[in-house]
């Protein structure tokens, strides 16, 4: 997956920046980019991304008066209204266009702004959507882990449980740091402590890399979909 091109359109028509227009996509391009949002996981990952855009004042209490929610709220709200949208298919290219280029909210994005009730799919009991990935260890010494990650707000946290015995191994990341290759620390239940090296897929929806633990164990680690890169 890649960062879709028409979260630049949104950023900058969120900004209210009158000098400078974001790149427009081809017709071909935008169908495909609809396409890709239609999976879940692709959408949550790209609101949660263009969630973090900043956002002048001006723009930030006109956008909290359509959508009728909360400033802190706005950008979170912008983001996955339209990207829905888009999604669903009910932003025509045309109206697209006009947005990206000269910042003109047609009614086909204005609908959408008004829309509360539909987005991509939260965690029940959770207050926000979230993305989670299927994680998983095989060691050396036999011992496997199989867990998830979270990833929220530009936070991200993972939770593992060992095939031995009841024993969680868990940490956090930070969403924010964009290098392909990072070492995670990994603080286990049974007192054992580590590091796991990590390289994401360039989407930043699956992973895979290395880990060792204090007992000098070590293994070979995935993180979603990322089998064929073993």
């Amino acid at each position: 997956m890649k960062k879709l091109v028409i979260l630049a359109a949104i950023v900058m028509a969120a900004l209210s920046v009158p000098a400078h227009a974001a790149s427009v996509t081809t017709k071909g391009g935008y169908d495909y980019d609809k396409n890709r949002l239609s999976d879940p996981s692709t959408l949550n990952w790209n609101v949660e991304q263009c969630s973090h855009g900043a956002i002048t004042p001006q723009a930030q209490e006109q956008l909290a008066k359509l959508m009728n929610v909360p400033g802190p709220k706005v950008r979170l709200e912008f983001c996955r209204r339209v990207l829905t949208a888009y999604a669903k298919g009910t932003i025509p290219y045309d109206d697209y266009v006009q947005f990206a280029q000269n910042h003109v909210m047609a009614p086909s994005i204005a609908r959408a702004l008004r829309i509360s009730g539909s987005g991509p799919r939260a965690l029940q009991g959770s207050g926000q959507s979230e993305v989670v990935l299927p994680a998983s260890a095989k060691m050396d010494s036999g011992e496997t882990f199989k867990g998830s990650t979270i990833a929220s707000r530009g936070r991200g946290r993972f939770s593992v449980q060992s095939s031995r015995r009841s024993v969680k191994c868990s940490g956090t990341y930070d969403l924010k740091d964009r290098r392909p290759t990072v070492t995670l620390a990994v603080k286990c239940s049974d007192g054992r402590t580590g590091q796991a090296e990590v390289t994401r897929a360039p989407d930043f929806m699956s992973a895979w890399g290395k880990v060792k633990l204090s007992d000098g164990s070590t293994g070979r680690l995935v993180v979603g979909d990322a089998r064929k890169q073993l």
